[in-house]
């Protein structure tokens, strides 16, 4: 439509005209300039950036930093020859999965080297066989498994004395098993 104006009324003011189309011209060209300088400067900013973000695997001095290569603990995996493992107070969830190598991998090789207490929710046994007597050589050992007549038995109210102490253990076992009050001061449970 411009451009039809123009070609009817050039004649009568042409310096209007040639000032405009210098105008639109020059915007058009800066316009273009800039949709291809931006374009410039997004590739340069994707070729940086990775896929995964700045994930990258740990260098020795950093594993050793963070306690990972030290001799006790939860273990995690491997680093070379040497395994890593967890020995802070926090939790450890491994989270993979069926058949993939949680129990041969994590779960064996640390109940092998755990010289603590542990309590391993074992439902097909696997473990138990396994680790059972190498840990009795230095712990006692118990199966609990309510489904089996020869496992350990265990009733926690078997706890609760009886005479004047017997509501305060009834609320004490309660109390373990759950928090009443929701106050998280008994992390344990």
């Amino acid at each position: 439509m411009v451009f039809w104006w123009w070609y009817v009324y050039d004649a009568y003011a042409p310096d209007i005209f040639n000032q405009g189309g210098w105008i639109a011209g020059s915007g058009g060209v800066l316009a273009v300039v800039a949709a291809v300088a931006l374009s410039i400067r997004r590739a340069r900013e994707v070729r940086r950036a990775a896929t995964y973000g700045s994930a990258r695997w740990a260098s020795r001095e950093e594993l050793q930093q963070s306690g990972l290569l030290d001799p006790d603990g939860v273990i995690l995996g491997q680093y070379g020859r040497d395994y890593l493992r967890h020995n802070g107070p926090e939790h450890v969830l491994c989270f993979a999965p069926t058949r993939s190598g949680k129990g041969v991998g994590l779960v064996i090789p640390t109940l092998l080297t755990w010289p603590g207490s542990a309590i391993v929710h074992d439902i097909k046994g696997e473990n138990w066989q396994i680790t059972a007597g190498f840990r009795a050589r230095f712990s006692s050992v118990l199966l609990f498994d309510p489904t089996n007549p020869a496992s350990d038995p265990y009733n926690p109210l078997l706890e609760i004395r009886q005479g004047e102490w017997e509501v305060r253990d009834a609320q004490n076992v309660a109390d373990v098993l759950v928090d009443p009050e929701g106050s998280l001061e008994r992390r344990n449970h």
